[in-house]
């Protein structure tokens, strides 16, 4: 008898049809792919006055994206936060531009809620922010983010964070990457408190001492996501660190904004 082909039924010879399973993490983008670093950037141009090849704002569809922080801490006290989310792509384990903030999302079906380890698709536009209107961040710099609709996917978990060393987030190059993702800093061989934290219209921050530069030129703890002023720890000067946990943001400078007390490590 002839051997049957692949396909048969049960009983025949040859091997079954393979179908290769759909990813649960859906077929979309993955955020490594659609975050680029900046080649536009001009340290030259210190007021972003001309700045050149920068993307022009597009849509992406991109799936299987892990919240890993959402704002809901009011720290101007204005009656609202930013709203702001913080998604991680965890297929892009090993890889830089894992991470993005969401400006202000809207969500598939409206009266959907999600926390911290969801995983979900976006649909909506990615930008290159140059800075507010009142003034750019400078020397082409820009900030990754998306704005669009998130739909629920799946129940997840955080993921463990990316352990980086506070130098890092020394230099626009080194610190674009690490946009947007959950990180463990570290220092050598513990990170320094540079100052006292200060208090402006609400915004509690604390420079680190990464070596070189100006104070307003090192990265900033921030209190982005709880109240630090309240709950501590009190960020005095040259307070020291064995680790800081958080969400790394930009807006003039690097920040690194932690979830709670738990994310210092004495």
């Amino acid at each position: 008898m002839a051997a049957c082909s692949a396909g048969c039924g049960n009983g025949s010879v040859g091997d079954p049809a393979a179908k290769p399973l759909a990813s649960e993490f859906g077929a979309g983008s993955r955020l490594c792919d659609l975050i680029k670093p900046a080649a536009w950037e001009n340290p030259k141009d210190t007021s972003s006055a001309s700045c050149k090849g920068i993307p022009p704002t597009h849509d992406v569809y991109a799936t299987g994206l892990t919240v890993v922080a959402i704002d809901t801490f009011d720290e101007t006290s204005n009656g609202k936060s930013s709203g702001n989310y913080y998604l991680e792509d965890t297929n892009c384990t090993g890889r830089p531009f894992a991470g993005v903030t969401v400006f202000s999302p809207s969500f598939s079906p409206p009266d959907l809620r999600l926390a911290q380890g969801d995983v979900v698709d976006f649909a909506g536009s990615l930008q290159e922010f140059i800075g507010p209107s009142t003034g750019a961040f400078g020397s082409c710099y820009t900030l990754p983010e998306i704005s669009g609709s998130l739909t629920f996917r799946f129940d997840g978990a955080p993921p463990a964070p990316i352990p980086i060393k506070d130098t890092d987030l020394k230099s626009y190059d080194t610190g674009r990457p690490l946009l947007g993702m959950l990180v463990k800093v570290t220092g050598s061989p513990k990170i320094v408190i540079n100052g006292d934290a200060a208090s402006s219209s609400g915004r509690f921050t604390a420079a680190l001492n990464v070596g070189g530069g100006t104070v307003a030129s090192q990265p900033h703890i921030t209190n982005e996501l709880y109240d630090i002023q309240t709950a501590g720890p009190p960020l005095k000067d040259l307070m020291t660190f064995k680790s800081v946990t958080g969400i790394i943001t930009y807006f003039y400078g690097f920040h690194i904004a932690p979830r709670s007390p738990a994310d210092f490590e004495p």
